[in-house]
């Protein structure tokens, strides 16, 4: 399976496939590929909802399907210029 694409990125038929191929692996090959994954943090921002719209018109122009991976992107170059370290 190509893991490189986002998942939210594919296409309705692209995403069945995927699916399909994870229901049919086996327990030990399912726990490996995940053994092999990135932690991942969920965390809350509150932000105005009038930010927030402004946010998603500029993340559809810009051609971002969530408004929040730009934000995140924004973030991690924000802070590499500030802190000059490697995220």
């Amino acid at each position: 399976m190509k893991a490189k694409k986002r998942f939210e990125k594919l296409s309705k038929a692209e995403r069945k496939k995927v699916e399909s191929e994870y229901h049919g692996m086996k327990a030990q090959d399912f726990k490996e590929l995940m053994s092999n994954a990135r932690p991942h943090t969920p965390a809350v921002i509150r932000l105005p909802e009038k930010l927030i719209e402004t946010l998603k018109t500029f993340a559809e122009s810009a051609g971002e399907r969530q408004y929040q991976t730009m934000v995140k992107r924004w973030i991690e170059e924000r802070l590499r210029q500030e802190a000059k370290i490697p995220l």
